[in-house]
């Protein structure tokens, strides 16, 4: 167990509690209770109602939602800090990937600290507003992320209307990430299937010109074949005998 001053000189670090005065952090390090996480003991669940917040002393713990991994935190790092403010339901699961040690603050001494010390309540705003910045920031990235998606989704309705260019998504197979590689593959099979479009033109069409001789060959050997055209050319046969006898 860490004694008081492994305590404060751990607290003196972590950003939550930078604004807390000297004076505060022996009171402040008496509120923490530790908690001991065997390895894959998970500490909280998403959608459980948090009143707590926790330093990590030792060890490492994954922030998920599920299968999904936000985050791996070790000592020094804060976890359930939103939580501690306003007692709201957990927005992710944390899980210790080792045997892990934390201190947890509870609501009620963290509020009393406040109210006591502006310091704690100046360090306490300051995390706020980071987590602001880093909320507008992730808005930004994720509306930018979203945009480029619907390129994509477009450039596919563009392909069934026959008016898809490559040029339509080159801004986001730039990306070097999963996205980018989705655009790309899409680039490559969406020009296979306008080659393939085109081929199958042209070979509707000369396949058209090939009906179309054998339609007109079809024609005219029906007109040789018929008794009316041998007729014809028994006429045209006597006539030019005829013509042929008179001239001689």
């Amino acid at each position: 167990m860490e004694s008081r001053d492994e305590r404060i000189a751990l607290l003196r670090g972590v950003r939550f509690f930078t604004g807390a005065p000297e004076a505060a952090l022996p009171t402040l390090a008496d509120a923490f209770v530790p908690v001991y996480l065997a390895a894959g003991a998970p500490l909280f669940l998403k959608g459980e109602v948090g009143d707590s917040l926790y330093v990590i002393t030792s060890g490492r713990v994954r922030v998920h939602d599920g299968e999904l991994t936000f985050n791996e935190l070790g000592p020094g790092h804060v976890v359930g800090e939103m939580a501690v403010l306003d007692a709201e339901p957990r927005s992710a699961s944390v899980t210790a990937l080792e045997e892990t040690t934390l201190l947890c603050l509870r609501q009620e001494p963290l509020y009393a600290l406040i109210s006591s010390h502006v310091g704690v309540a100046r360090g306490v705003i300051g995390v706020l507003c980071r987590h602001l910045r880093d909320r507008v920031s992730d808005l930004a990235s994720d509306y930018a992320y979203l945009r480029q998606v619907r390129l994509i989704a477009a450039a596919a309705q563009a392909i069934e209307d026959g008016s898809y260019e490559p040029q339509h998504i080159a801004e986001v197979a730039r990306r070097d990430d999963a996205l980018g590689q989705l655009a790309r593959v899409f680039q490559h099979m969406a020009g296979e299937v306008i080659a393939r479009e085109r081929r199958l033109e042209r070979e509707v069409r000369e396949l058209r010109i090939e009906i179309d001789r054998s339609r007109q060959q079809d024609q005219v050997a029906e007109i040789t074949d018929s008794d009316y055209f041998r007729q014809l050319q028994q006429r045209a046969e006597a006539l030019r005998a005829t013509f042929g006898e008179d001239g001689d």
